[in-house]
């Protein structure tokens, strides 16, 4: 017999009410096209799926995102943007 889900619809609503309807992660907008359910404690990892451990984030991030926690995920977001800034400095002659 299956078991009841844990994350309810109406739980997901509320969620996205609480988060303002902006990704949890970047702050974007989101449509009902762009959400996605995120765990942020990933399966993977041992996360369970239920309400205390998703939350509603852009679909685009949570792709970026994949099984990574959100402190790596950050990380690797921080050594992305430095160095793209170390790139795009102007070579001194």
């Amino acid at each position: 017999m299956p078991q009841p889900a844990t994350v309810t619809a109406k739980m997901i609503l509320a969620l996205l009410e609480k988060q303002g309807y902006r990704c949890a992660i970047s702050g974007r907008e989101l449509t009902p096209e762009s959400a996605s359910l995120d765990h942020i404690v990933p399966l993977s990892r041992g996360g369970e799926h239920c309400v205390t451990n998703v939350w509603i984030v852009d679909h685009a991030v949570n792709t970026a995102k994949g099984t990574q926690t959100i402190e790596e995920f950050v990380a690797m977001c921080r050594d992305i943007t430095n160095h793209h800034a170390a790139c795009s400095q102007p070579v001194a002659a």
